[in-house]
């Protein structure tokens, strides 16, 4: 079908040349058939033995009127006129069909150009949402002065799930795995103004996932995911070959650079239940339960964990990772493209090791065939949105 659509436009063109050009091309035809044989086209004149009105526009041959009244009831095209015409309208297609191609070529190449760009401001975006509602940014760690590579410049972003996030609408934030809430008023329900409490009593895997640091990821950028010489991997929660040294306490207790990123079952290191001396559920009692790992004084213990949201690359490819609703364990969660082409993607973190007021620049790129490179930077402050 499209064969026969090009036939039949071509045919139409060489009929509009022949149209629009007929007395130019019986004008050429009769100079040139004149030049290459005046002799014969003198004889075949006198004779009237064929078609003379290729040479009716040459002034060097002389025409009677009887002549010429017999050339101007002529009709039709010469052979030499046809020839002509498809000599032109061939010139005339490949001009046109250059000029086409580039035009076409620049489309495809803008297209893709501004293909690159959507996907890279949707992918910043989702970064930034990420970063700006979230208490703790997980990944970069601070700067290890034990190592010989880079901890706080990294090519994988991951923080915790926005605490006020509820993707189905009913109720409890996605992050609240185990729905707790603080009951001021103490009647057992949750009632207008009473908190949730999220990431509250973790437990000493601190992602529930099974694996240390953040399950497939290579969280302290060694250059391997999910590897740790501790006796318990599981719960080398920053994947330095220690375990669960650093509780919530506002200090960089292992040394390491990162401040409460290795958190202990009794999440402060307190010896008690909560936070020491302090009534955490408003019920009226303090230390309650005699179980120091149950830090929110609920009589449960270790029933919540952090839920990262991460971005890595997968090849030349950033993907987005984010919890599932309702998620059984760390390992429950989805994994999406948002960006693709990319060549560049490099999270720093600019400020501390501490868990708040973080700083972050995030620098993408991406670099489709055939065009230009799309380049986008920002930076963002952790839970800037909260």
């Amino acid at each position: 079908m499209a064969a026969i659509n090009m036939l039949s436009t071509l045919a139409t063109f060489f009929w509009f040349v022949l149209c629009v050009f007929k007395k130019c091309l019986r004008r050429l035809a009769g100079h040139l058939f004149l030049g290459l044989f005046p002799n014969l086209c003198t004889s075949l004149i006198n004779e009237n033995v064929c078609r003379v009105d290729l040479v009716l526009s040459c002034p060097k041959i002389q025409h009677s009127p009887a002549r010429n009244s017999y050339i101007n009831k002529s009709h039709g095209y010469s052979l030499l006129e046809l020839t002509l015409a498809l000599s032109v309208a061939a010139i005339l297609i490949l001009g046109i069909n250059g000029l086409l191609n580039s035009a076409l070529q620049a489309v495809r190449l803008s297209h893709s150009q501004n293909n690159a760009l959507q996907q890279a401001r949707f992918a910043m975006q989702q970064m930034v949402q990420a970063v700006a509602g979230s208490q703790r940014l997980m990944i970069p760690l601070g700067e290890n002065p034990a190592t010989a590579w880079s901890e706080s410049v990294r090519d994988v972003l991951a923080v915790t799930l926005n605490p006020t996030l509820d993707r189905d609408k009913d109720g409890w934030a996605d992050a609240n795995n185990d729905e707790d809430f603080l009951d001021i008023n103490n009647n057992t329900l949750r009632d207008n103004g009473e908190p949730e409490r999220i990431d509250e009593d973790l437990r000493a895997n601190n992602t529930n996932d099974s694996a240390p640091g953040i399950v497939g990821i290579d969280d302290n950028g060694d250059g391997t995911a999910d590897n740790s010489a501790a006796a318990d991997p599981n719960r080398d929660n920053d994947e330095d070959g220690s375990q669960v040294e650093d509780p919530i306490n506002g200090i960089d207790d292992d040394n390491d650079g990162s401040v409460d990123e290795d958190i202990t079952r009794d999440m402060n290191n307190d010896s008690a239940p909560g936070i020491a001396g302090v009534d955490d559920d408003y019920d009226g009692l303090t230390d309650e339960g005699g179980d120091n790992n149950d830090d929110d004084e609920d009589g449960l213990i270790r029933e919540d964990w952090l839920d990262p949201v991460v971005f890595f690359l997968n090849g030349t490819t950033l993907m987005q990772r984010i919890p599932n609703i309702n998620p059984i364990d760390g390992r429950d969660y989805g994994e999406y493209v948002i960006a693709e082409n990319v060549s560049q993607f490099q999270v720093s973190r600019l400020s501390g090791g501490d868990t708040v007021s973080i700083l972050v620049d995030i620098t993408l790129t991406l670099s489709p065939p055939d065009t230009d490179p799309v380049t986008l930077n920002t930076q963002i402050r952790v839970g800037a949105r909260l």
